[in-house]
């Protein structure tokens, strides 16, 4: 019998050093003073948005699409009047918010063909957006207006 007693409050002693040690291990106090990572977004991939032109606001906002590409090239994919324009170009990004980008129009209506357009945007690593957009025909068809992209990937 005093084996038994012995064993049951060894046993009980066992159980309650355990049980302080799961609950001294899973109690880790989070430090207010710290705010979890921030989510950043590279300016490498797809956009998506809308681009409106300067003087011809009955035509509202038409689709824009960017590709751009880690090696400075980009794909500027849009649509105008319900058809498809397809521009190749290059980007930079000045200091960490600044991108400039030049492309030139190679499928699209046929007074588009050639032409060249410069965009300027402020990049927004945290949100994921290219705000404050403006595009500029620099070459062919006179033009611009305001875009707006949100990164999908």
């Amino acid at each position: 019998m005093l084996k038994t007693t012995k064993m049951k409050k060894t046993l009980l002693l066992l159980f309650v050093i355990t049980t302080l040690a799961f609950q001294l291990s899973g109690c880790k106090k989070e430090d207010p003073a710290t705010p979890p990572p921030a989510v950043t977004y590279s300016i490498h991939g797809l956009w998506t948005g809308t681009y409106t032109v300067d003087g011809m606001s009955g035509l509202g906002q038409q689709e824009l699409n960017l590709v751009i590409k880690p090696d400075g090239t980009m794909i500027n994919d849009s649509k105008a009047g319900g058809r498809q324009h397809i521009a190749l170009g290059t980007w930079t990004l000045v200091g960490d918010t600044a991108f400039e980008s030049n492309a030139t129009c190679i499928y699209g209506f046929p007074v588009s063909i050639g032409a060249e357009q410069k965009h300027t945007a402020i990049f927004n690593e945290t949100t994921g957006n290219l705000t404050m957009g403006i595009y500029v025909n620099t070459g062919g068809t006179p033009g611009s207006g305001t875009f707006t992209l949100t990164k999908v990937d």
